[in-house]
């Protein structure tokens, strides 16, 4: 219900009954009412007539949700246009290379996109950790801890970077060897890449606290445009899949240059937790209520909502900064949930990718035919990652409140269903045609996987948008769902050994069963925030 204008209680000219008590007397959450604007002609409801509270209640109720909606959308559809447009660049170099490279080296390129994928892992749970830590920050008033605590994280990272560089230069004969890649080239340049996606995390997940998803929008772009721009003119050069890991290593890295220009053009935007130009709504003075001796105390618009005691510990998933162990307590716990959230993504991850890797090491031969399906199936995950910017810090900034961030997740849902629908009907009607067209006739080997794999990346993309939901809560039951569904699929597809339909149908399975049970977990979060 929006809030921000003055009401009274009890209603102008009518007389409180017996026994009645003010809002503030009210046990559990209240919300401040606005008054029906003078004037108001036309015919109302009876259940209205006879009670005035009732007759603001209903059309503000539904013009709120209606303009929380827009809101969502308008946050999200930045980051699903650069989305979709990072993706059909991806998709177009995919075309290229396909058509330079053998079917042979093309599933060697696909393998070490996934070496990529769960690398990085590690930098999206921190990313998750930066959103939470800074969201509590700003409800809190201690944004004066940002710029210190984003120092230290820095220097930790490039310390972590260059270490991981070292080891990968190390490691790259013998990781080629146990995939059965045709040689250690693009492997070290890979691992580096996903090293240095972790730095990218941090200040993304400082763009989306600041709600800069413009910007955020155009740093996907500045990444597909680099990367798609190098992936070409390595391969073409000869380089082949080292090439196209080079590649990426220069798309993160570009990135990671345009976050700190953005950042440093709106050094305010992280603390004030809103869009550039932003300013809090104006702070309404709430009458008291009759018979009290003076005016109530003037509430900024985002605490007019009053709690019971003991709500705020079941809303917020965060502690508040007190003095004492409770202090000392808060780094720990964060440190407990970004671990939670490393986890539970890297289970994400290997979802996402173990199907490419077990395929292209059980079944050589027809890697790079199966690659050309995965490709054009997980365009439905990279989307929801994308989303997945827009929804994490909605959904902490508003867990925060004491609300759920259903409209948020719905939103996201729905643009995701959008490409979704159109992967699963050209799936379904001519995948020989489409792989024929993009990739080549060489490719069209295991056309009879894509449907199946194109329901079970879009019941994969539903996931990771209700794990991050549930990440951004606090909620770490969804930890133990991802590794029971990812030991199943793991096992699944080890006994398809290599064969593309079997290995997609086994997949699909798994990740159906998945995106059920965390839907659940995300209703049931929903429900708990309603009642606290």
């Amino acid at each position: 219900m929006p809030t921000g204008t003055p009401s009274t209680w009890p209603p102008a000219g009518a007389r409180a009954p017996a026994g009645a008590r003010a809002p503030a007397e009210a046990s559990g959450p209240v919300e401040a009412e606005t008054a029906a604007p003078a004037g108001r002609t036309g015919r109302e409801h009876p259940g209205h007539a006879a009670s005035p509270r009732l007759a603001n209640l209903a059309p503000r109720r539904l013009r709120g949700q209606s303009d929380r909606i827009r809101a969502a959308m308008r946050g999200a559809i930045p980051l699903a246009f650069a989305g979709l447009i990072a993706n059909a660049a991806n998709l177009g170099v995919t075309l290229v290379i396909a058509r330079a490279l053998s079917t042979r080296s093309y599933g060697a390129v696909a393998q070490l996109v996934a070496i990529f994928f769960v690398v990085s892992m590690p930098g999206n749970a921190l990313l998750v950790g930066v959103v939470r830590r800074i969201t509590n920050w700003q409800h809190t008033g201690q944004v004066d801890l940002i710029d210190e605590w984003i120092t230290r994280v820095r220097r930790a990272g490039v310390v972590v970077l260059l270490t991981v560089a070292v080891l990968a230069i190390l490691a790259r004969d013998f990781v080629a060897t146990e995939l059965s890649l045709p040689g250690p080239g693009g492997v070290a340049e890979i691992i580096i890449a996903g090293a240095a996606w972790c730095l990218l995390c941090v200040d993304r997940g400082l763009m989306q606290c600041g709600r800069l998803y413009p910007s955020l929008a155009a740093n996907l772009l500045v990444d597909a445009v680099v990367k798609s721009g190098a992936t070409i003119a390595l391969v073409l050069a000869g380089l082949d899949e080292a090439g196209a890991a080079m590649a990426v290593l220069f798309g993160v890295l570009a990135a990671l240059a345009h976050t700190r220009w953005c950042l440093r053009r709106h050094p305010s935007a992280v603390r004030h937790g809103g869009p550039v130009g932003w300013q809090p709504p104006p702070v309404p003075v709430v009458p008291p209520p009759q018979g009290t001796a003076g005016p109530r105390e003037s509430l900024p618009a985002s605490a007019i909502r009053l709690r019971s005691p003991g709500a705020d510990t079941a809303a917020t998933t965060l502690p508040l900064p007190v003095a004492g162990p409770a202090s000392v307590a808060e780094p720990r716990r964060l440190a407990v949930e970004v671990g939670a959230a490393l986890v539970t993504l890297g289970f994400l991850a290997v979802l996402q990718n173990i199907d490419v890797l077990l395929q292209g090491r059980l079944a050589p031969d027809e890697s790079g035919s199966y690659a050309a399906v995965s490709v054009a199936a997980k365009v439905i995950v990279l989307a929801a990652v994308v989303l997945a910017g827009f929804l994490l810090p909605e959904a902490a900034d508003r867990n925060h409140l004491g609300q759920h961030a259903l409209h948020q997740l719905g939103a996201t849902l729905a643009i995701l269903a959008v490409p979704a629908a159109g992967l699963l009907s050209v799936a379904a009607i001519a995948p020989d045609t489409l792989l024929s067209l993009a990739f080549g006739p060489r490719f069209t080997n295991a056309s009879g996987a894509m449907f199946p794999l194109a329901g079970a990346m879009t019941c994969l993309g539903a996931t990771v948008l209700f794990s991050h939901y549930l990440l951004a809560l606090g909620e770490r039951a969804v930890l133990a769902v991802l590794a029971i569904a990812t030991g199943a699929a793991v096992s699944l597809m080890v006994w398809a050994q290599g064969s593309p339909v079997l290995t997609a149908r086994a997949n699909f399975g798994c990740q159906a069963v998945l995106a059920v049970v965390t839907g659940l977990m995300v209703l049931a979060a929903a429900r708990r925030t309603a009642r606290a």
